[in-house]
């Protein structure tokens, strides 16, 4: 039988943002409408929700239930080594920079999966440079953290794993890295001994570090221009000079001042430097 589409209003969806906002302290309202109404509509459907009053309401009054929310609408990675052709640049351009330096300080922000994570971790393993680096890892949901740090993946999903794995490391073996259990395949515990993860929210939560590699793939595509620069703008602020930061293909590091504070490793994958 034919399920009609749930269909939100715009404004509908802004007052659900703005209650979260005033109400939880996350502030979506700058994230790209039209992609998050997407998402909002998906999980009412999946939950039998009638409106949006009713969906406001339970996440609201319901912690868990809030959390569950998060979980979905937050956009995800959802395969090993994607786009090979980045990590292989990644690779070239910027972990043999990192053999000169004796500890290596990498931020992975607004993570809502773990694949990015442990493609950057086998990697790491394979050039040698996983003992002396810390990772760090900051999520706005505390179910997807839960799922990151249990690091498992279903077997079913490898094949595409390992398809993308060897595309970079002909002659490896992909589960040199994983532990067979069942159904599912789990990254080796010794791997996660640098990582730390943390609930962070991105925009307002501040971090005392400084980084030398930066990976924000993929995210800002989700932004609307006003909240891209800020994004931007903190990032810079977490790179030390002579850092990278890595974008995903579709985006540009376009924000006042930019051009002289970085240069452009590599256009095609949107790898950056920064220069001051």
């Amino acid at each position: 039988m034919f399920e009609e589409h749930l269909y939100i209003g715009i404004s509908d969806l802004k007052g659900l943002l703005f209650s979260i906002k005033m109400q939880k302290g996350i502030d979506f309202s700058q994230y790209a409408l039209s992609s998050l109404k997407r998402r909002v509509e998906n999980f009412m459907k999946r939950f039998h929700f009638k409106d949006i009053d009713e969906l406001t309401h339970k996440i609201l009054k319901d912690e868990y239930f809030f959390e569950l929310f998060l979980k979905d609408i937050l956009v995800d990675t959802t395969e090993l080594f994607r786009d090979p052709e980045f990590w292989i640049e990644l690779k070239r351009t910027t972990f043999i920079k990192f053999r000169k330096l004796e500890r290596i300080k990498i931020f992975l922000p607004e993570s809502n999966s773990g694949e990015d994570l442990f493609s950057l971790l086998i990697m790491l393993k394979n050039e040698e440079l996983i003992d002396k680096s810390e990772i760090f890892l900051g999520s706005l949901s505390k179910l997807n953290i839960e799922k990151i740090q249990k690091a498992t993946i279903e077997t079913k999903k490898m094949e595409v794993n390992i398809a993308n794995f060897e595309k970079i490391y002909e002659n490896g073996n992909i589960f040199d890295f994983f532990q067979e259990k069942g159904h599912v395949v789990k990254f080796k515990n010794e791997l996660f001994k640098n990582v730390k993860i943390i609930k962070q929210n991105f925009f307002s939560d501040e971090l005392s570090s400084k980084y030398h590699l930066i990976l924000f793939r993929n995210k800002a595509i989700y932004y609307n221009p006003q909240l891209k620069i800020k994004a931007l703008n903190i990032l810079k602020e977490y790179l030390i000079t002579g850092g990278f930061i890595a974008l995903g293909i579709k985006e540009h590091l376009e924000y006042p001042e930019s051009e002289n504070e970085f240069e452009t490793i590599s256009e095609m994958e949107k790898i950056y430097k920064k220069t001051l």
